[in-house]
């Protein structure tokens, strides 16, 4: 190995060499690089061992890639990454000479992580690995909903809120006058709410917004803080997407919508074919006591 990679970062850092977050005192830096076995003949696959582990190429290479660095990243990245990979290493290593993989507290938390890393991976390769949406789905899908695709429209509006229903009896009359809505608000509660796009709403609050003429005031919907008013200032529609426009967003809906299913059907065959047995009586304890605690 050879340590003036490793001294290159001291020569031109004064305090700290930091990556991604992580500092490296310069001191401690050169300390391991001098120390980590350098007059070791290595494979030429493998960057660093530490004790009985190895790092290898790969590993770091892809640790690097994975942090998505600039082009003008400095040149001391990899054996900044690499001490850090050295210094987590070193900590591993303790850790299992400690025996702590045994610990009672441990075990579990450790067998938790395995199931979870192994789940995915048997997702992946089950489910993720066997999508695959052809642009001949993407163009059928477009062709079936080709009206329903589009950029939504949406409508600026401003709000006013009144107190409680006899003050809205009240001043609803004058919001219709000419600049009655804005001299409401600056009695009242209220101002403008920006815009809000078709669809983000509930159907039922959707009809007080859309499909209402400009200059409008719509409501009331009574809610926690008062009565609500809305005056419809902008309306702007929707406009259909082309098939370039609306490919990329419809790839991904369907390769969502592919994966949902696949996964139930993988789900429903596991099930199909493995002896599941339930404990009604325990069950049914744990759910009458977590009835009561809701009470």
């Amino acid at each position: 190995m050879n340590s003036r990679l490793f001294l290159s970062t001291a020569s031109f850092h004064l305090s700290l060499t930091t990556v991604r977050g992580a500092a490296f005192p310069l001191a401690l830096v050169a300390t391991l690089a001098l120390s980590a076995g350098c007059h070791q003949t290595l494979p030429d696959n493998v960057v660093a061992k530490v004790g009985t582990r190895e790092i290898s190429k790969e590993t770091l290479q892809s640790s690097i890639k994975s942090m998505n660095l600039p082009a003008s990243a400095p040149a001391s990245v990899p054996s900044d990454v690499l001490n850090r990979m050295i210094d987590n290493t070193l900590i591993s290593e303790a850790a299992d000479k400690e025996g702590l993989a045994n610990r009672p507290d441990l075990r579990k938390k450790i067998a938790d992580d395995r199931d979870r890393i192994l789940r995915q991976a048997l997702i992946k390769s089950q489910v993720d690995d066997k999508i695959k949406v052809t642009d001949a789905d993407v163009q059928a899908y477009f062709d079936k909903h080709r009206q329903e695709i589009k950029q939504p429209g949406y409508v600026e509006v401003r709000q006013l809120i009144l107190p409680d229903q006899k003050t809205a009896d009240r001043v609803f009359p004058t919001l219709r006058k000419k600049k009655g809505f804005a001299k409401a608000m600056k009695k009242f509660k209220g101002g403008p709410v920006g815009k809000i796009f078709e669809g983000t709403v509930p159907p039922q609050f959707a009809k007080f917004f859309f499909g209402v003429p400009v200059g409008k005031v719509t409501g009331p919907i009574s809610l926690k803080d008062g009565i609500h008013y809305f005056k419809v200032d902008k309306q702007v529609p929707g406009t259909l997407l082309s098939f370039d426009q609306a490919k990329a967003g419809i790839t991904q809906y369907l390769t969502s919508r592919m994966k949902q299913d696949l996964y139930q059907k993988y789900l429903n065959s596991l099930r199909a074919t493995t002896k599941i047995s339930i404990n009604q009586k325990s069950l049914g304890e744990l759910i009458g006591a977590t009835s009561s605690a809701k009470k």
